[in-house]
């Protein structure tokens, strides 16, 4: 009996041995890689919610900004020319956010803010 007992924990170690490293190299969810986008800062639609619009660059013209870390300060800095610098949110994470509904249409550039930094204080 302690010869069965003692083969049990054997192979019980040699399967967790074997399966540790396959567990320890699965891939953990891809987070959004952070980037900066610069335009003009305006009020957004609703309450305490903005976007970039005349945005520089290739990308989308205009940005929403919807989840705002804390300590930043976007109020200050409407109609100024920023850099926000934060990661992109996928429709439905940002519909979530706002306390909408995503829909196949949404084709809104959003955005979680981690910071802003002013270029300027006029906006063109």
């Amino acid at each position: 009996m302690h010869r069965h007992i003692g083969r049990l924990i054997l192979v019980g170690v040699a399967a967790a041995a074997i399966a540790l490293p396959a567990i320890a190299g699965a891939k953990a969810p891809k987070k959004p890689a952070s980037h900066s986008m610069t335009g003009c800062l305006a009020k957004g639609e609703t309450a305490d919610t903005y976007k970039l619009t005349d945005v520089t660059g290739t990308g989308p013209k205009t940005v929403e900004l919807v989840e705002i870390a804390a300590g930043v300060d976007l109020a200050a800095h409407v109609g100024h020319k920023v850099t926000i610098t934060g990661t992109t949110m996928k429709a439905a994470e940002a519909a979530k956010a706002e306390g909408t509904t995503a829909t196949k249409e949404t084709t809104e550039h959003h955005m979680h803010v981690d910071a802003v930094k002013m270029v300027s204080a006029t906006c063109p």
